[in-house]
C-alpha cells in the first residue's frame, strides 16, 4: 500500500534525462524558451541533496480571517508564508487537536487552508508547523482564535437574550461540567433545582434575572440559557390516509417486535386503532407498553389535547385508521400540555426517562413532533439531546417544522446532525408551503427527506373510531419513524445510522436532481427501502478494509505515512492519534481516487509513550467505520 513520493520521481525523470543526453553528461541550454520553475528546481535539487540542508523552514505573516467567530460562521482561513532554501515538503496548522492542510496552490511560499466554525466556545491557540525535505520543521503558535458562543456572544455563560430580565422570574437550563450537581449543600441555589438531565449534564430551575450572574460563577458551571418554549407542529385540515399509499403500503411487514416511543401530548388509551395490537378484543395484546405523564403525573394514559394521538396511530395504528407499522408497540411520554406546548427542560427530562427505560422496554425508535417556535441556529441544547439518543442506538425522527417556505428555518431538534429530518408534502408530491427549509447553520442538507403531511388523517382522541385531520410536518415524522420500525422488523440489526441510510437512499428524489434543502434527499418510499435493505450496498456503511503505516514504532520526529483502504460511501475519513496527555486527528485524502486513504503525521512536537492509531470513516448519514493499529513513539 506504500507510495513512492513525487520527488522520487521527478529526481528519477532528471538523471534520466542527464543520462540520455550523452556520455559527457552535460547539458548547456542557450537562450531557453521558457525557464523552469524555481519551485521545480528547488524541488530537484532538494530530491537528490536533501541531506546537505540544515536550516529548517521560516514561517511568516501567519493569519487568520476571521479572528473572532462564532459557531455556524463560514468556514476560517489560516495563512502562512513560508520559505526555505530548499524545498518545503509539509506545512500544516493544528486548531483544536485538528490538523488542516496548507497548500501553496500559487507556488509561490504563500500556503493556506480551512477549519471549520463547529469548534467549542473559547480560545483556539493556532500552531503552524512547516517541515522541509530533509526533516527540519518549524514551528509558529502566535496565532488564536476565539469563538464565541452564539447565544452567548459576550462569554459571561449567560444567555444573551436572559441579560436585560434582572427583575424578572426566570426559567433556566444550566449546563454543567460532568458530575457537578448543583443540589450540593454549599450551593446557595439548591433549593431552586427543579430537575436534573444525564442526557445533558445540568439542571432546570427558576431563577431571578439578578441572580444570574452568581450563578454562572459557580465552579463547574457552563452556562445558563433560557427554558425555550417548544410547541407541536400539526394544525386541523383534512384526507390523506397513509396506508393507502403505494409507497407505504407493505403485506410482509408490521414493526412486530419493534417499539417506538412517542414524545407527545399523550395517548387515548381507548381509540380502537391504538388499543391493541390486532383488533381482536379476545387477546390481551395491549399495544401501549409504558406511559409516562411529565406534566400532571398521572398513571394511566390520557390525551387532552389530541396531537399524539393523532400521531401514534399513524405508526401503529390498526383497522381504518391504519399507520405504517400497525403491528408495532408504544411507549408513550407526555411531555406536553393540553394547549400543545411545553418546555425544554420538559424534553429533556423525557429523554432522559427514556434513556433510562430504553433497555427494559426495548426502545428502538422515537418519534418527535415537537420544535421550536423560531428557526434554529444550530446551537440549541436539544440538538445535542437528540444526537445522544442516536448516539445511545435508538433511530430519531423530528419534524423540520412549519416555518417556510424561508431558508434557514428548520426548528430545533431538526437541524440536529444524526436525527432524522422529516419536511411536508401534499398527495401530489408539491411541498407544503409552511414545511421549513434548509440548509441549517453550518450548510449541512436539511430536512433529510419528505413525507406526505397534508391533509392527512389519523385518529381523533376521544373517539371509539373516529378520525380526523391535519398539516404540518408533525405528520411526517410519525410516518417515518413507522417506517423505521419496519427496517428494524426485517433487520433487526440496522443501527440508527443503518436506518437512515436505508431510507434516504430509497427516497423518491421530487425535487431538483439530487439532495436538496426543501425536499432532502426526496419522498418516503418504505416498498423501496424494503428492498434496498436486503443489499450490503444499501445498508452497510463505510467500512476501513485495511490499515498500513509506513513505519509502527519511531523515535520522535520520524514522521509517519499513513494508508487506509476504504469500502462503501466515505464522506470524510481521519485520523485519530491518541495516547498520553494528546489527541490529534489528521484528514485522509484519496489523491487518485483508488479507495486508498492516505494521512501523515509528523510526530516530532508529541511525548514518547504508546499511541492508539485510529482510522475513522464517515458518511453522511451517520454512519461510522474504524480501525486501528498499535504504535510505540521514543
Amino acid at each position: 500500500m506504500s507510495r513512492k513520493s513525487p520527488l522520487f520521481f521527478l529526481a528519477l525523470l532528471a538523471v534520466a534525462g542527464i543520462a540520455f543526453s550523452g556520455a559527457a553528461i552535460s547539458i548547456s541550454i542557450k537562450e531557453p524558451q521558457e525557464p523552469s520553475p524555481r519551485w521545480f528546481l528547488q524541488r530537484i535539487d532538494a530530491a537528490l541533496n536533501s541531506g546537505d540542508d540544515l536550516e529548517p523552514p521560516v514561517i511568516f505573516n501567519a493569519h487568520v480571517s476571521p479572528m473572532i467567530i462564532k459557531r455556524g460562521d463560514p468556514k476560517v482561513r489560516i495563512i502562512a508564508w513560508v520559505k526555505d532554501d530548499v524545498s518545503v515538503d509539509t506545512v500544516y496548522a493544528e486548531v483544536a487537536g485538528r490538523q488542516t492542510p496548507l497548500i501553496d496552490l500559487s507556488r509561490d511560499g504563500r500556503y493556506e487552508g480551512q477549519c471549520s466554525s463547529n469548534l467549542p466556545p473559547g480560545y483556539h491557540r493556532i500552531t503552524i508547523v512547516a517541515v522541509d525535505r530533509a526533516g527540519n520543521a518549524a514551528v509558529s503558535d502566535d496565532l488564536v482564535l476565539r469563538v464565541l458562543d452564539p447565544l452567548d456572544l459576550n462569554g459571561n455563560r449567560i444567555e444573551d437574550s436572559l441579560e436585560e430580565m434582572e427583575d424578572e422570574d426566570l426559567r433556566v437550563i444550566v449546563l454543567t461540567e460532568e458530575n457537578v450537581s448543583l443540589k450540593r449543600d454549599d450551593i446557595p441555589f439548591r433549593d431552586k433545582v427543579e430537575g436534573e438531565f444525564a442526557v445533558l449534564p445540568g439542571t432546570s430551575m427558576v431563577v431571578r434575572g439578578s441572580e444570574l450572574e452568581a450563578l454562572a460563577n459557580i465552579e463547574g458551571v457552563k452556562g445558563v440559557y433560557r427554558d425555550q418554549k417548544l410547541a407541536i407542529l400539526g394544525d386541523v385540515s383534512e384526507g390523506y390516509r397513509p396506508r393507502d399509499d403505494p409507497r407505504l403500503a407493505v403485506d410482509d411487514y408490521t414493526g412486530r417486535g419493534v417499539t417506538v416511543a412517542v414524545l407527545d401530548t399523550g395517548i387515548d388509551p381507548n381509540h380502537r386503532s391504538i388499543d391493541d395490537l390486532d383488533d381482536d378484543i379476545t387477546t390481551a395484546d395491549p399495544k401501549i407498553k409504558a406511559f409516562k405523564d411529565f406534566v400532571n403525573g398521572r398513571e394511566e394514559a390520557y390525551d387532552d389535547h389530541g396531537h399524539g394521538t393523532f400521531c401514534a396511530s399513524l405508526i401503529a395504528g390498526t383497522g381504518d385508521a391504519a399507520g405504517v407499522a400497525p403491528g408495532s408497540s408504544l411507549v408513550v411520554v407526555k411531555v406536553m400540555d393540553s394547549y400543545g406546548a411545553c418546555y425544554l427542560s420538559d424534553a429533556l427530562k423525557a429523554l432522559d426517562w427514556i434513556l433510562e427505560n430504553q433497555k427494559d422496554l426495548g426502545i428502538d425508535v422515537i418519534s418527535f413532533s415537537v420544535g421550536g417556535e423560531e428557526a434554529s441556529d444550530g446551537s440549541t441544547l436539544l440538538d445535542a439531546a437528540c444526537d445522544r439518543m442516536v448516539e445511545a442506538g435508538i433511530a430519531v425522527a423530528v419534524a423540520a417544522g412549519n416555518l417556510g417556505p424561508s431558508t434557514r428555518s428548520i426548528v430545533t431538534p431538526g437541524t440536529a446532525e444524526r436525527v432524522i429530518t422529516v419536511g411536508a408534502v401534499d398527495p401530489s408530491g408539491n411541498v407544503f408551503e409552511r414545511s421549513s427549509r434548509g440548509p441549517t447553520p453550518d450548510d449541512r442538507i436539511k430536512p433529510d427527506l419528505v413525507a406526505v403531511g397534508v391533509d392527512v388523517a389519523s385518529a381523533r382522541s376521544g373517539t371509539l373510531r373516529g378520525e380526523t385531520t391535519m398539516s404540518g410536518t408533525s405528520m411526517g415524522a410519525p410516518q417515518v419513524a413507522g417506517a423505521a420500525a419496519i427496517l428494524k422488523e426485517k433487520q433487526p440489526d440496522l443501527d440508527p445510522a443503518g436506518i437512515k441510510r436505508v431510507l434516504l437512499k430509497s427516497a423518491d428524489d421530487i425535487g431538483p436532481s439530487g439532495p436538496d434543502n426543501t425536499f432532502g434527499y426526496g419522498l418516503l418510499n418504505l416498498n423501496f427501502a424494503l428492498e434496498l435493505v436486503d443489499l450490503p450496498e444499501g445498508r452497510a456503511g463505510p467500512e476501513v478494509t485495511d490499515l498500513v503505516l509506513s513505519r509502527y514504532a519511531a523515535k520522535a520526529g520520524d514522521p509517519v505515512m499513513i494508508h487506509a483502504g476504504i469500502s462503501g460511501d466515505a464522506a470524510y475519513v481521519e485520523v485519530n492519534v491518541g495516547g498520553g496527555d494528546s489527541e490529534i486527528r489528521i484528514p485522509m485524502n484519496d489523491f487518485d481516487r483508488n479507495g486508498v486513504y492516505t494521512g501523515r503525521w509528523e510526530t516530532r512536537f508529541l511525548a514518547p509513550g504508546d499511541y492508539s492509531i485510529v482510522v475513522e470513516a464517515k458518511d453522511q448519514f451517520g454512519g461510522v467505520g474504524t480501525a486501528s493499529v498499535p504504535f510505540v513513539l521514543a
